[in-house]
This record gives structure tokens, sequence and C-alpha cells, in this order.
């Protein structure tokens, strides 16, 4: 517990696939370190990317995936948030927190295809939100239509050839300080 805030806030994810004896403290741990971060105003959703390709590590070194990271981002944001996942299709997961909340963005569907765009659409038509926040590593099967309201792209693997360009606030990277930029925008 103490210097929980010091620690990464993804790596509890990785911490608990190495020891998953220890979930409970590093839950614990992790909850500590998140609330450092700012709530988000207003109404925000999140829509995770658990498609195959996320499944890929950070780097050659590393042994978190994007999806790791990606499912660790949208489980620790703070404020009124709903989160999708999406793959082949748009799929809502309960908002817990923690490392509850990444494992039920890991879970939800199985990680096929890339369709952000159809997953958009489905959320245009069925959810209000003030803003949106797209975790992914920029790839798409079919066209990313511009955001409803605010957009942010945010891109775990840095890819050459992104989708979130044009109106999207595009970040590339995967820290908790994306929640802090993102929050000083509002």
């Amino acid at each position: 517990r103490k210097g929980a805030q010091n620690v990464l806030p993804f790596r509890y994810v990785a911490a608990v696939r190495a020891a998953p004896q220890f979930a409970g403290l590093l839950d614990e741990g992790l909850r500590l370190s998140v609330e450092q971060l700012p709530e988000l105003d207003g109404r925000t959703v999140i829509i995770v990317d658990v498609s195959r390709s996320m499944e890929e590590t950070l780097s050659g070194k590393s042994d978190m995936t994007r999806m790791d990271a990606a499912c660790a981002l949208a489980a620790f944001a703070r404020g009124a948030k709903r989160v999708f996942s999406f793959s082949h299709k748009l799929v809502e997961v309960p908002a817990y927190p923690g490392l509850a909340g990444a494992d039920a963005i890991r879970k939800s569907q199985d990680h096929g295809a890339t369709n952000l765009g159809g997953a958009l659409s489905t959320l245009y038509g069925s959810a209000e939100f003030d803003r949106i926040i797209v975790i992914t590593d920029e790839q798409s099967a079919d066209a990313v239509p511009a955001p409803k309201g605010k957009g942010y792209m945010i891109n775990v693997a840095s890819a050459r050839n992104g989708v979130g360009y044009g109106p999207w606030i595009h970040i590339d990277g995967f820290s908790e300080n994306v929640f802090r930029f993102i929050a000083a925008r509002a």
C-alpha cells in the first residue's frame, strides 16, 4: 500500500497476471493510485478496442499487451462514464473500477475484427454523452466517422497510419496522464 501512488496504474494489470494470489492487495493499490487522477466532468463514453491486434505486446521487451494498457486506462478513468468494447460488434461493459473493470472489458467479447466505424455508428444512435474516448491501436476495417461531441482517440500502439486524425483529438501513449490532459481541456 505504501507508495501505491508512485506505481503506474496499468502495471497493476500485469502484476495480477504474474501473481494472482495478490489480486486483492494489487486492486487496493490500483485504487489508491487512481485516486490521484482528476475526475472527468460531464458524461463520458469510453470505447475500448478488444480486436485481435490488441493482443500484441507494447514492445519487444514488454510483457504488457496493447489490450492490457487499453483495459487498464478505461477501468481507472474517473467520473460519470459508460464503458463499451468493440471488435466484431459494440458491447456495453459494466464500469467496474479497478482490476475488475479491466477484466470485464477483456472478457466482454471475442477478440476478432476491428469494426470501429460500425461500433461508433451504433453508439451514436443509442447513447447520450459529452465526450467520447476511443482507446485503440488505430486499426479499423471500416471508415471511422467524426466524433459526436468532444472526441479523443488514444493510440496505445503508436501505429504509423492511424485512423484518429481530422476532427478527433489524437493522443499517442497510454499513461494515466492522458486523463489529466482530457480533464484540463474540459
